[in-house]
């Protein structure tokens, strides 16, 4: 018997108002779509980093000016899926001391609608001291009530020496790799209280660390919040061997908590759950979103 139908079978055995439930629940599951705050200076790359990591141009992109002024919300899902994610890219600090003193508060407000929130750093600079003005002021309080925080430093194939740069395996050479470690413990330091597992050296243009960040990014997140944001990232970095095994075990996780709530037995809800864990596996199309989880489950 295969899984398809080992979970027909469990389904039937439902009472009407358990199948009701169940369905309701996953409609309810995955209907969330996240925001993720995009923050930091001017000209750090964080409208490429956001590009590379969702596969789409979704923000202008400019190497001369300052092409983010104004919030934008941008959604994004992929094609044939049928939920997505909103991106919060915001202006960049830096500019000038009377934007900044604007940014301020916009950020805080922005903080309050965002699910996780992202600050990109430019590897090669020197100091961060503006941003670590910023994340103290208005945004520190939001990390600390355990909202998800990531700092990524971009570019860091630019970081000397820049030239060791592993261009066929996409990773840095020794000495460049121990310079990008460094770096990374300076920046926990300046940003206070931070821990350095959530600082995570990226290179946008070179596709480097990319997966590794959107794990750190969303690991505190709740299972389907997890599952509709790697639903969403480009798909190369979807192909990836953590990144599908997280997606398959926030699915899991999600279908597990619905069967929980259902007012059935404990034995059917562990055969429920033994029947989602194994059949998960063969789910094909589960980048389509909802209409294709539901279909599975013979709604």
């Amino acid at each position: 018997m295969n899984k398809n139908n080992e979970l027909n079978d469990w389904m039937e055995k439902l009472p009407e108002e358990a199948k009701k439930g169940f369905k309701t629940g996953l409609d309810k599951a995955f209907d969330y779509e996240p925001k993720v705050a995009i923050f930091g200076k001017t000209g750090v790359g964080k409208s490429s980093l956001t590009n590379a990591l969702f596969g789409q141009d979704a923000c202008p992109v400019s190497d001369v000016s300052a092409c983010t002024r104004d919030p934008q919300e941008v959604f994004m899902k992929l094609k044939g899926a049928s939920k997505g994610i909103k991106l919060m890219d915001v202006p960049g600090i830096g500019e000038n001391k009377e934007r900044d003193k604007e940014y301020f508060r916009l950020y805080a407000e922005i903080l309050k609608e965002a699910d996780m929130a992202l600050w990109v750093l430019k590897g090669d600079d020197r100091t961060f001291s503006s941003d670590e003005d910023f994340y103290n002021t208005c945004m520190k309080q939001y990390m600390n009530e355990g909202k998800p925080f990531v700092v990524a430093i971009n570019q860091v194939d630019k970081i000397e020496p820049f030239r060791e740069w592993d261009v066929d395996n996409c990773k840095p050479g020794v000495k460049q790799g121990s310079n990008i470690d460094k770096k990374r413990i300076y920046v926990a330091e300046q940003f206070g209280d931070l821990n350095i597992s959530q600082v995570i050296p990226v290179s946008a243009n070179e596709k480097y660390n990319l997966d590794k960040l959107i794990l750190t990014l969303i690991d505190k997140l709740p299972a389907n919040q997890k599952f509709v944001t790697l639903n969403n990232i480009d798909e190369q970095i979807q192909e990836r061997e953590e990144i599908q095994q997280e997606k398959e075990n926030s699915f899991i996780a999600v279908v597990h908590e619905i069967i929980d709530s259902l007012p059935i037995p404990e034995t059917m809800k562990v055969a429920g759950k033994l029947v989602a864990t194994v059949g998960s596996k063969i789910i094909e199309g589960i980048s389509a979103g909802i209409s294709k989880v539901a279909s599975w489950f013979g709604f």
